[in-house]
């Protein structure tokens, strides 16, 4: 349950994730834990967005916790080539094709989606690899960097993307930073299209964490948005 936005272009990328997620279980409260009304509570400052440990890349996932363990070793790889691997070797683990007896008893499943984005300087632009896993299926795909615009989401959010936001405003938004791809002009966008998805999914938070890399400076670092 969660909303995770990219946003890809020849010179750039940025990464966008909302801060909320939804506990099984009860837990202390904290200033950033509350209640939830079924019993559960509600985190408003959970961290969905990883860095690798030279900042090379960025990946946001959506799904169970659980089933993204390979975070820490996202966090200590260096090279972007070794989290690809990772990735990629997570989701054929991750895979029951061995064990069709117990999928045969499988009545329900959340699909896990990520979205990890890094420039390439031999390639001389940034990419982005959209994947999703699940005990069923696996998918991965690789998108390269242009001079026009491409937006990429994940998460209970994202189906609600084109709806809350408005095909409309999507082309206008998209034609409007066709000149001048910059993340100050894509930010606030952004943070808008958060809120409107929140108000259709209960499961996405309304406030993002932004994280930027540009072709001048290409590590990725976290924004601040406020308004």
């Amino acid at each position: 349950m969660t909303f995770i936005l990219n946003i890809l272009h020849r010179d750039m990328s940025i990464l966008a994730a909302d801060r909320k997620a939804v506990a099984e279980l009860p837990v202390t409260a904290t200033p950033d834990i509350s209640v939830h009304a079924g019993g559960g509570s509600i985190n408003h400052n959970y961290k969905k967005i990883t860095l690798n440990s030279t900042k090379s890349l960025a990946l946001g996932i959506a799904g169970h916790t659980q089933d993204h363990y390979y975070i820490h070793e996202i966090e200590w790889s260096v090279s972007v080539d070794e989290v690809l691997w990772k990735i990629r070797k997570h989701q054929e683990g991750f895979l029951r094709f061995h064990d069709r007896t117990g999928l045969s008893t499988l009545t329900s499943f959340m699909a896990n989606q990520g979205i990890a984005s890094f420039f390439d300087q031999q390639a001389d632009t940034y990419f982005t690899n959209t994947f999703l896993f699940s005990p069923i299926e696996s998918q991965t795909r690789l998108h390269r960097g242009r001079d026009e615009v491409q937006i990429f989401c994940a998460g209970s959010g994202s189906e609600h993307f084109k709806k809350a936001v408005g095909i409309e405003d999507i082309d206008t938004f998209k034609a409007s930073i066709k000149i001048s791809c910059t993340p100050d002009a894509c930010i606030p966008w952004m943070q808008d299209a958060y809120r409107k998805i929140s108000a259709n999914d209960p499961g996405s938070g309304a406030e993002a964490v932004f994280v930027v890399s540009t072709r001048s400076n290409p590590k990725f670092r976290n924004i601040e948005h406020s308004g």
